[in-house]
């Protein structure tokens, strides 16, 4: 049940945001599919050497679950007191942490709202605290299933970017919603059109 829910519903919804992502911002989307032209050449989806040059995929994918991470909040159990903010937490007290609180610091995201990929280059990424990026939690109560979501989210959009393009639907307002994972209030509705590689359109 765990991988079920860790690695399978949460990536569902991590490929969902990052359409909308790519979706709003046409020229990430074809640099993505200019990626996977060369790395796939005319294969409908890349083997897992090939999953592991698509790099400015990964970079979407991260700065997608930075800004829509798909848990949207962990929680931890103190082992002692504690003073947190002022406040005085007891022993046994269960504290919700919302990972939008710490992927939108300034302090380590400038202009935090902004979509830029390249903010998870090994240069931009030098330097920034490890945990200033949680998506799948932190500590060894991370979500087991880590690892296998970003294989399977990776994979799942080079084969739809590969053959598809997707646009926004006109006037449809997404807003996300903090529920168990980040939903959209009324959907993410988008219009879909097929590629041509050949064209590079």
């Amino acid at each position: 049940m765990v991988t079920l829910l860790a690695a399978h519903h949460t990536t569902g919804v991590a490929v969902s945001w990052t359409l909308h992502l790519l979706g709003l911002h046409p020229a990430a989307a074809d640099r993505v599919a200019d990626e996977l032209d060369r790395v796939a050449g005319d294969r409908a989806a890349p083997d897992f050497a090939g999953l592991r040059r698509l790099t400015y995929l990964e970079l979407v994918l991260k700065e997608s679950m930075r800004l829509y991470p798909p848990g949207p909040y962990g929680a931890r159990e103190t082992t002692e007191p504690l003073v947190l903010g002022g406040y005085e937490v007891p022993a046994g007290t269960t504290v919700f942490y919302p990972f939008w609180a710490l992927h939108m610091n300034p302090a380590y995201w400038p202009e935090p709202q902004a979509f830029r990929p390249e903010r998870f280059t090994p240069e931009e990424a030098a330097g920034r605290p490890r945990f200033a990026y949680v998506p799948f939690g932190l500590g060894p109560r991370g979500c087991e299933g880590a690892g296998l979501a970003m294989v399977e989210a990776e994979l799942i959009l080079a084969v739809l970017l590969k053959r598809f393009r997707f646009r926004p639907a006109p006037g449809h307002e997404v807003t996300p919603v903090e529920r168990f994972v980040l939903w959209a209030a009324d959907d993410i509705r988008m219009i879909v059109e097929p590629r041509d590689p050949l064209r590079g359109t």
